[in-house]
């Protein structure tokens, strides 16, 4: 018996496969979660200098066609104005991140070192103030040493300062890891300003694939689709960035002018956790609460408030005017990419999981909108479908 499909059938039946292929591997990619990161780790250590010269390209790309736009105003023609300007990029790049590191680490790095040898004071006048206060108000804390012990006190002093003195070794350690990949990062370097010189050519053979392997319909639609998604992970990277220096700004601003000790340390850690959306605020918060509480509790507090009126600032005014609404993602969404990319990658999990999100989402929504649209359905809320 002969079975003859139809186009629409077959179509219909390349969707079914494609569907059920996605969803085993899916399944499959949780089944064995642990072994797949395992490998992706491996992975992207060996492919760590291209993934970075990626990165550089794209951070790089408007600033080199900046350049390349001047110089050609300025009577430059051919190949090598685009080898300059992706050159003059790279070096703009580099100058402005030497630049804040110059001016933050010597300062982030005396501020660490001050707070490792005077933790232990800190400490004993952080007991001293409880002690006063248990005193003072007559507090009755015997069921509490009951729970943790009557050397508590002791123990607590004696395992924070080993935590506090231990932490420059650790950070010698992290220093010879720092080290060990400054040939990567070269490598990394050298391979960004070779996609920039080739940037149009590595763009054709991508669309010459597509439009090879795929139908014209298919093909247009997955070209629009590598521009939504780069204007995605630009918009959020870029504005996530800029939001995040300045709240870091800020805070530094007001805790100096409330006089906070350990400003400049206290703020790199704001603005860099900054870059996390939703949880990231909450996470910054937490060591300069806990620094200051040791030095003296009605610091920490005030420096709590101080987070969070600076987080209502950021999220009702500066965060709205700087990203928009640039991800289409609805507040829920936000945080479930979080939570989601969090659990599967950690901290950066947590920073690339909105993009990443973002971009799945635009294209479920633009399948649906078309499947409505070709079925000339319009589903509203409160309108009966028929």
């Amino acid at each position: 018996m002969n079975l003859k499909l139809t186009e629409e059938n077959r179509s219909k039946v390349i969707a079914n496969s494609i569907v059920v292929v996605i969803g085993i591997t899916v399944f499959f990619a949780f089944y064995r979660f642990d072994e797949l990161r395992a490998g992706l780790d491996v992975m992207i250590g060996k492919l760590f200098p291209f993934i970075f010269g990626f990165a550089i390209a794209f951070l790089l790309d408007k600033p080199m066609m900046m350049f390349e736009e001047f110089l050609k105003k300025v009577g430059l023609k051919g190949r090598g104005v685009r080898n300059l300007a992706a050159i003059l990029a790279l070096i703009l790049g580099f100058i402005m991140v030497s630049a804040l590191l110059w001016l933050l680490i010597p300062q982030v790095l005396t501020s660490l070192f001050d707070l490792i040898d005077k933790a232990p004071g800190y400490l004993g006048h952080f007991f001293d103030f409880v002690n006063d206060v248990i005193v003072r108000e007559n507090i009755d804390i015997s069921y509490l040493y009951e729970f943790l012990g009557t050397d508590f006190e002791k123990e607590l002093i004696t395992n924070l300062t080993s935590f506090f003195s231990s932490s420059l070794p650790q950070m010698v350690t992290l220093t010879g890891k720092v080290t060990s990949t400054f040939f990567n990062i070269i490598l990394g370097m050298m391979a960004g300003l070779y996609i920039m010189f080739e940037k149009e050519n590595f763009i054709l053979g991508i669309k010459r694939t597509t439009y090879a392997f795929c139908s014209k319909p298919v093909a247009d639609y997955l070209s629009r689709f590598a521009k939504i998604t780069a204007d995605i992970f630009n918009n959020f990277i870029v504005g996530k960035a800029i939001d995040s220096v300045i709240i870091g700004v800020i805070t530094y601003v007001l805790m100096t002018i409330f006089k906070m000790p350990y400003a400049l340390l206290l703020s790199v850690i704001v603005g860099t956790t900054n870059m996390i959306p939703v949880f990231g605020p909450f996470i910054g918060a937490i060591p300069g609460v806990f620094i200051l509480m040791i030095i003296h509790p009605l610091q920490g507090l005030y420096f709590a408030l101080l987070i969070l009126a600076i987080q209502q600032f950021d999220g009702n005014i500066l965060g709205p005017i700087i990203l928009g609404d640039k991800l289409g993602l609805p507040s829920l969404a936000i945080l479930f990419a979080v939570v989601i990319g969090g659990g599967m990658f950690g901290i950066l999990g947590m920073f690339i999981g909105v993009p990443i999100f973002a971009v799945i989402y635009t294209a479920v929504r633009e399948v649906v909108e078309y499947r409505l649209n070709k079925k000339n359905l319009k589903v509203e809320l409160n309108t009966k479908v028929e």
